[in-house]
């Protein structure tokens, strides 16, 4: 019988406390910037931003963990792998995935790691485990938890990550299962290590974290322009390239679940495209740009809208610092 990998479920966490625009320009007004323009370009209204001291991204990803485990009726210690996506874990030592595990009382044999691709970390872990277990019959459930938290560690007076980012987390569950026709289809990566000095974090690396000396803004991420046109071309080509290489057109794709970092560049990769606007979910005007998780929470919002169902080819593509960006497609 032929193998494929299923989508079981997907479930967001998000904080209570939602910060609408105008914090964010009245803060920036008083440093003698107008950030409106870039509010406009990347289609901000609201984010939510945790108030409670002791939230963080693995406690978020465990809240959307647990969600998802009730959500689909699998039990945790049906999980064979469990793996953490992102770019502000709260640890180090031991993995994030680790403590994950602990949470949900996870069995003794599970695979568990961590996976740190920035922004793009839960597109490339989709591709990672489906091909993992598309080969490995041992691994029936896989679970992936993705969470971000990079307001916390931006500098109040560098107005995109600053103003940009909300916190959430989100996870999906993975299912092997026999001569099903949704699944994996392909994939395909594209960096660019010209652009790896333009976002750091920290920003003199952590070998220097503890020294006296040290400028705390120099522990947070420092961001510098840069052109992404070339990174959001390769979506366009990868996305077209892999659908021809696959037997399928742009007419056979339900929907596009892209990084939601600015509605701008989703709006350019529709175009470049040629493509129905209505195909593309957005879902940054609420959540802010979430990082690991967006692609994945529009995911789930097109679900809960009822926006797809079983069988819809759909794509995934976002980008992390550095750059890198990975393409997925999918039957949903």
């Amino acid at each position: 019988m032929n193998a494929n990998i299923k989508i079981c479920g997907v479930a967001v966490y998000h904080p209570e406390n939602k910060v609408g625009n105008e914090y964010f320009v009245k803060h920036f007004e008083r440093q003698g910037k107008d950030i409106t323009g870039l509010l406009e370009v990347t289609g901000r209204e609201t984010r939510y931003l945790s108030n409670d001291p002791h939230e963080n991204p693995l406690t978020m990803g465990i809240e959307a963990a647990r969600k998802v485990l009730n959500q689909t009726g699998i039990d945790s210690t049906e999980l064979d792998m469990i793996v953490f996506s992102s770019g502000t874990p709260e640890y180090v030592q031991p993995t994030n995935a680790v403590k994950v595990h602990h949470a949900l009382g996870g069995k003794n044999s599970a695979i568990v790691y961590d996976i740190n691709s920035n922004c793009v970390g839960m597109v490339v872990a989709l591709e990672q485990i489906s091909r993992n277990m598309l080969s490995n019959p041992n691994v029936k459930y896989a679970m992936i938890v993705g969470a971000e938290q990079l307001n916390k560690y931006s500098r109040t007076n560098e107005e995109v990550p600053y103003s940009n980012f909300g916190d959430a987390a989100a996870a999906l569950i993975l299912e092997r299962v026999e001569d099903s026709d949704c699944g994996f289809i392909d994939s395909s990566f594209y960096t660019d290590s010209s652009l790896h000095d333009t976002i750091v974090l920290p920003a003199k690396g952590f070998s220097n974290i503890y020294r006296e000396d040290l400028e705390e803004s120099d522990k947070r991420i420092e961001w510098l322009p840069f052109d992404t046109d070339e990174a959001f071309l390769s979506a366009k080509n990868a996305i077209e390239r892999l659908l021809k290489e696959n037997g399928l057109t742009k007419s056979d794709v339900k929907k596009y679940f892209l990084s939601q970092f600015a509605k701008k560049n989703i709006d350019i990769i529709c175009d470049q495209l040629n493509e129905d606007p209505k195909k593309f979910k957005f879902i940054g005007n609420e959540f802010g740009y979430t990082g690991t998780s967006s692609p994945f929470i529009a995911f789930a919002k097109s679900i809960e809208e009822g926006e797809i169902k079983r069988g819809d080819v759909i794509v995934f593509w976002s980008v992390g610092a550095g750059i890198t960006s990975c393409n997925v497609i999918y039957k949903y």
